[in-house]
């Protein structure tokens, strides 16, 4: 997706026929660009949903996770229609700051709906996708509770349409350069241990890997037992997941920021929960797994959407410190929530290894409990993050009111 210009500030007054023809003709290329992408966004990642649909059914392979398509209707419809008001010349629009009763009905919903899906969970285990307009709705209303929430304690008003443009960016762009960068490094890091435990240990691994060894126009069969239970794959995941994802993912998450932020304000900090918020939006839909269990899949989502809302919105207040000449404050910042990322990352993988490694119930309960504290304490950390720290660090600054004059830019 192309990064999307932010046209004509947000506007409570009613402007006449003759101003909206103006701001129409002007705002024409930017609306086009807009419904450009929406059009873009929709119907490539639904015909990428469909192709691997069909390669999955000509295979006999499990089929795509149905998040793919539903975000790219998401994302796609969302800034089509942005697209059509910014052509007709219709002004962006104020959201009003979250009021406290109505964070307090929204969290209300999210449990009911883990609730729900819960019980349907328990009365029909042999139907998973019956769960898929629940998972939906954790999935896109968990981010945005949690951005919703740091505008409430903020207290600065934000716009319609400068919500689109970070969703974009975050759900979109951010998520496609963080898949190439770990790609690229997670390759990397499996050739160097692959070498490396062949360089120590000698081929016989591969051997208990595919113990019906490699026939001729037959694909290789792996024990997975034996895999999952190799204590070198478990390190590489390790490796990868709680130390290159991290790093990679913070870096590129809070694009939105880094596009936009010019200082240390609320602007910033909101660009980037919003650049969080777009992620994790993406990352819930992509990382449904059928017959994984619903309770503890939602109330993950849940944690791991805090955690990129308040990452993001951390280092949208970074870089406006950078951009201010300050490096040490924002390498600090950054080098705080890659340790958050890791640290949770850690321990949703150890939780994974106690779950499929072949040990006995009572390790595995005794295992999962410390891992439990520390993903809470992570929790709690971004709980306060997101309360008090973010926006004592904003300093009660409402720099996000831009005038009606303002150029197509957004600038």
């Amino acid at each position: 997706m192309s990064i999307l210009p932010i046209p004509e500030g947000p506007s409570e007054e009613i402007p006449s026929l003759e101003v909206r023809e103006e701001v129409a003709e002007r705002s024409s290329p930017t609306g086009a660009l807009w419904v450009a992408a929406g059009l873009l966004t929709g119907v490539a990642l639904g015909g990428l949903w469909l192709g691997l649909a069909a390669l999955a059914a000509l295979l006999s392979a499990p089929m795509p996770p149905p998040g793919l398509l539903l975000l790219g209707l998401l994302m796609g419809i969302g800034l089509f229609q942005e697209g059509i008001r910014i052509t007709r010349g219709i002004p962006d629009a104020l959201l009003p700051v979250p009021t406290l009763a109505a964070q307090v009905r929204m969290l209300s919903f999210l449990l009911i709906l883990i609730g729900c899906g819960a019980v349907v969970e328990r009365l029909a285990p042999d139907l998973p996708l019956v769960l898929l307009p629940l998972h939906a709705g954790i999935a896109v209303l968990g981010p945005l509770w949690w951005f919703n929430l740091l505008r409430q304690r903020l207290a600065v008003p934000w716009s319609r349409r400068r919500t689109w443009w970070g969703l974009g960016l975050g759900g979109l762009a951010a998520p496609a350069l963080a898949l190439l960068l770990e790609g690229m490094m997670l390759v990397g890091l499996g050739l160097g241990l692959l070498i490396a435990r062949l360089v120590i240990e000698g081929p016989d691994f591969i051997r208990r890997w595919f113990p019906m060894g490699f026939s001729p126009g037959a694909p290789p069969v792996v024990n997975p037992e034996r895999l999952f239970s190799d204590p070198w794959v478990w390190a590489g995941l390790l490796i990868g997941g709680a130390g290159l994802v991290p790093l990679i993912e913070e870096a590129v998450k809070p694009l939105p920021a880094f596009l936009r932020a010019r200082a240390p304000t609320a602007e910033g900090i909101l660009y980037g929960a919003l650049g969080g918020a777009g992620f994790a939006i993406a990352e819930n839909l992509l990382n449904w797994t059928l017959g994984a269990p619903w309770a503890l899949t939602a109330l993950g989502r849940l944690g791991a959407s805090a955690l990129h809302v308040f990452n993001s919105a951390l280092m949208g207040w970074a870089w406006g410190m950078l951009r201010q000449g300050r490096p040490g404050a924002g390498l600090g910042a950054y080098l705080l929530v890659v340790l958050l990322h890791s640290l949770w990352n850690a321990g949703a993988l150890l939780l994974g290894i106690g779950f499929l490694a072949p040990l006995p119930d009572q390790i595995r309960i005794l295992s999962a409990l410390p891992l439990l504290i520390g993903m809470g304490a992570v929790g709690l950390a971004v709980l306060i993050g997101l309360g008090w720290a973010l926006p004592a660090l904003a300093g009660g600054e409402d720099p996000v009111e831009p005038s009606a004059g303002r150029s197509s830019q957004g600038g």
